[in-house]
């Protein structure tokens, strides 16, 4: 639709009305709010410019006052002729001339008599023997005029109505039911399958009286427009599934790039296609992990870590750090042409779903550093696609030797972990040149830029890089975490002792043993950090009471040192000799332990002979002695003493009360 900046001219800017009152000299306009009168001046192709673009939407035009319709309708009508048919094309060429040559003789739509005199003499410029009739110009002035001068009202309405269907209803809901039931469904039958359904069930509702015989033929053509009518997405989805749905039917969303460096920063995990050699052994290793985080608006990569775990919150850890941290040291270190410019904290993380990046540790360090997480659907790879585009340029690295290739049928494979030749420090230097040197100069094809351009043109715009506090502080913040009980004994994590001198005045205050967050260096657990139950900001270091095995070793290191003792231990049985050793000792108790009469109990002990007297003397050997010899032998009688024969006598005597 067309406008002209006229007085009365009514534009809508957010929540308000600006009216055009006057033209000024030099293509300048003056506008006044329509409820507070408030004047503002404005240039006449910064007005026009602002129409175009959407941020005002005209309201009310004084020149189109014969117009029913908004400017807003107007707008969504079709303005581009060369997308119709070349036979419509040519109705409102021809239509348009006799339109036009009424208003040219700047006669009204109203006016009958000078509207067909004005028709023959177009009719005689152009040749045209059988000219339209004064009605139906009149009728086409006025559907033009309606629709703001747009040609395609001067279309007839026989060509663009929707044409009805020609098949009864009957037959319609049948082709409905059959592409429900036979077609779109997870067996995914194919169209000709459901085409013979239908005739199946069309000869049944010829047999049932619903349809004639001749009413009852449907052909394949029919029912292949008759699914293609099904909206696209539903389609895909009921064979499918949806996540294929989204893939095939996939957009780019508004919203989802960035306008700055650090604003949008993506990271992901994949396994490099490169088999490594330990450089003291020169046995291969395997497959290391790559954790990325690459910058959204100029592709440039901030930061990765190398591992051979598997993807964690160590992983997550490492190439925060790496992002975060300066690189001038690394690349003088290494010898690189030029400089490794990411640095900073980034405004914003986006994610997928692994558990890593749902773990407690992890959004703690995005809580404490102010980053936020956006986490991707499942199965939506497009939504990150500067991180999983560079995945793909790794596959094109010219380093040949220990390559794993995908298999191919009838082609030679050679073993990756038998061609290997790369070690790891060799490995990280080359990746670390890749992402420094040769990947930001690459150019974009569709930006027409390099990352490394984009990315310093970007730095000169926005604000400064934020850093954390202190190198301590990011370690603080990067590291694992977990609630630990500190005691007498100080710290136990894993095995692993720690403590200090300043944890005896936490003891004292809170009363013995309590409970709290402690956080540790995943790249060196020589020492723990432990915070105060109830001053959250209060931390302490305390140092492992075992450094020389603590100290430059890694979480994963130690763990895996922990499997393999477990291991060794349980190939010795030392788990099932501890467990006979208990039950024997078990046994043991309950044996000693059995309930026994007092009698026999005391029988026992006589012929025992168990006195205090010879406790400290008795061994087995004498025990095994005094066994052995009867029981007869040990008894002597001392001369002088009472014999068998020498028994006493005794008076008796009643107590008896009278």
């Amino acid at each position: 639709m067309n406008f002209a900046l006229t007085v009365g001219l009514t534009l809508r800017c957010g929540e308000r009305s600006l009216e055009l009152v006057r033209v000024l000299p030099d293509g300048v306009v003056q506008l006044e709010e329509v409820l507070t009168r408030r004047v503002q001046n404005m240039r006449e192709a910064e007005l026009v410019r602002r129409v175009w673009s959407g941020r005002m939407k005209i309201v009310l035009d004084p020149a189109r006052t014969d117009s029913t319709q908004t400017f807003e309708e107007a707008s969504a009508a079709i303005a581009d002729v060369s997308a119709l048919k070349l036979a419509w094309q040519q109705q409102i060429d021809y239509r348009l001339r006799y339109v036009r040559a009424v208003r040219a003789a700047h006669v009204s739509r109203g006016q009958r008599s000078r509207v067909a005199k004005a028709i023959r003499c177009a009719a005689e410029a152009e040749g045209d023997a059988s000219p339209p009739s004064a009605s139906a110009v009149m009728r086409w002035i006025r559907a033009y005029e309606k629709a703001e001068m747009n040609p395609v009202a001067l279309v007839s309405q026989g060509k663009v109505q929707v044409r009805q269907r020609r098949l009864p209803k009957v037959v319609e809901k049948l082709i409905a039911q059959t592409l429900v039931a036979n077609y779109l469904t997870r067996d995914r039958h194919s169209l000709r399958h459901a085409h013979d359904c239908l005739r199946r069930e069309l000869k049944m509702a010829v047999c049932n009286g619903q349809l004639q015989e001749a009413e009852a033929k449907v052909s394949f053509t029919t029912l292949s427009r008759r699914a293609k009518d099904v909206d696209a997405y539903r389609r895909i989805a009921a064979r499918d599934g949806d996540a294929r749905a989204r893939m095939v039917c996939r957009t780019s969303m508004e919203g989802a790039g960035a306008a700055y460096p650090l604003q949008r920063v993506e990271v992901d995990h994949t396994p490099l296609n490169y088999v490594v050699v330990c450089v003291r052994t020169g046995l291969p290793l395997g497959r290391p992990l790559l954790t990325v985080a690459i910058d959204a608006y100029s592709s440039y990569i901030l930061g990765f870590y190398l591992s051979f775990y598997g993807a964690g919150v160590s992983s997550v850890s490492g190439v925060l750090r790496s992002s975060v941290l300066p690189k001038d040291e690394l690349t003088t270190e290494l010898g690189l042409a030029r400089p490794w410019l990411s640095y900073g904290l980034a405004d914003e993380w986006v994610l997928d779903n692994g558990l890593e990046f749902h773990s407690h540790a992890f959004k703690r360090m995005s809580w404490e550093l102010g980053i936020d997480m956006t986490y991707c659907r499942v199965r939506t790879p497009w939504l990150k696609p500067h991180v999983e585009r560079f995945f793909a340029e790794l596959n094109f690295l010219t380093l040949a030797r220990g390559r794993v290739h995908r298999k191919v049928a009838n082609a030679t494979r050679v073993d990756p972990y038998k061609d290997a030749v790369i070690s790891f420090d060799d490995l990280v230097k080359g990746l670390t040149m890749f992402v420094a040197e040769e990947h930001p100069l690459t150019i974009n094809a569709r930006k027409l830029a390099r990352p490394l351009d984009l990315f310093q043109e970007g730095l000169e715009r926005c604000p400064p890089a934020v850093y954390p506090g202190s190198m301590e502080n990011l370690r603080l913040v990067s590291g694992l975490s977990k609630h630990l009980t500190v005691s007498q004994g100080g710290v136990e994590l894993r095995g692993i002792r720690y403590g200090s001198k300043e944890l005896l005045p936490w003891r004292s205050e809170l009363g013995g043993n309590f409970k709290t967050l402690c956080k540790w260096d995943p790249d060196d657990i020589g020492h723990l950090y432990i915070q105060h139950p109830k001053r959250p900001t209060e931390w302490v270091k305390s140092p492992s009471r075992q450094l020389d095995y603590a100290n430059g070793l890694s979480w994963n290191q130690h763990l895996t040192i922990r499997q393999f003792a477990r291991d060794a231990l349980s190939k010795k049985g030392a788990i099932d000799d501890l467990w006979e050793a208990r039950m024997r000792l078990h046994d043991h108790w309950m044996d000693a332990s059995r309930p026994k009469s007092r009698k026999s109990s005391l029988l026992a002990a006589r012929a025992a002979g168990l006195t205090s007297v010879g406790f400290p003397k008795s061994t087995e050997s004498s025990l095994a002695k005094s066994q052995d010899a009867p029981l007869i032998e040990n008894i002597v009688l001392a001369s002088g003493e009472a014999g068998a024969s020498d028994i006493p006598e005794f008076d008796a005597f009643d107590m008896e009360v009278r």
